[in-house]
């Protein structure tokens, strides 16, 4: 991977760190209260009673959270970041925490009924090489939900969601959380890297047999659901 990137991802995940505490309310500002209500369409949409379920790249745990509530699921979760694992013990009851990144995922090929990807693939460092593993540990008629902010391919709103992420973002972060909320400037870059909307579409569909993108939040938010094999 070029250093360049490297350094980016670097930077990112010292400023994941230092909002831990803080990492779920923020989301919740963020979207407009609106974060848990699409993980929870998501989850309905994705995930059944039974499924052995991966969340990567799990942060507090927000996203298991919202899963053992809706179904009854066995949870594997994955994060870059022992903090975060520490913090999504706190929240889930039971599960396996496994420290992971999206590009080496230390699982065996066709582990997973469901893999779930909550406002946490904008953090790959490589979204190719992210995707392709999400594909590889999910069994044959696996599902895969990304639930995360959008980049919508209208270049009107993606320039709208850009200023916003950009500049109204760290602005009510540092209101709101003070000092620590001075990070959300760093975090910044994972929008400016992720992919349009069509663009994840693609991507997945290079990966996996099906796709399908819901836009929400007047295409701020997207529900991005693939499956492998039959489904």
């Amino acid at each position: 991977m070029k250093n360049g990137l490297l350094e980016s991802w670097s930077r990112v995940t010292s400023a994941l760190k230092s909002v831990t505490q803080i990492y779920d309310r923020a989301n919740r500002v963020i979207s407009l209260g609106n974060d848990v209500r699409l993980r929870r369409e998501g989850v309905r949409r994705t995930v059944v009673d039974g499924d052995l379920v991966l969340d990567a790249g799990c942060g507090p745990g927000v996203m298991s959270d919202v899963l053992s509530k809706e179904r009854r699921c066995r949870l594997v979760l994955l994060d870059a970041l022992k903090p975060m694992l520490i913090e999504a013990k706190r929240r889930v009851e039971g599960g396996d925490y496994v420290v992971g990144v999206f590009e080496r995922m230390p699982f065996r090929s066709g582990t997973f009924d469901a893999i779930v990807c909550g406002f946490s693939l904008r953090d790959a460092i490589d979204y190719g090489e992210g995707v392709g593993e999400l594909s590889r540990v999910a069994r044959w008629g696996g599902r895969l939900l990304i639930v995360d902010i959008a980049k919508p391919d209208n270049p009107m709103l993606r320039a709208a969601l850009s200023i916003y992420w950009r500049f109204f973002v760290p602005f009510m972060m540092r209101a709101l959380f003070g000092r620590v909320g001075v990070s959300y400037s760093e975090l910044y870059r994972t929008y400016a890297r992720l992919p349009t909307n069509g663009e994840l579409k693609d991507l997945l569909e290079s990966k996996f047999e099906k796709a399908w993108m819901l836009q929400r939040m007047l295409g701020g938010g997207v529900l991005a659901i693939a499956s492998k094999g039959r489904g």
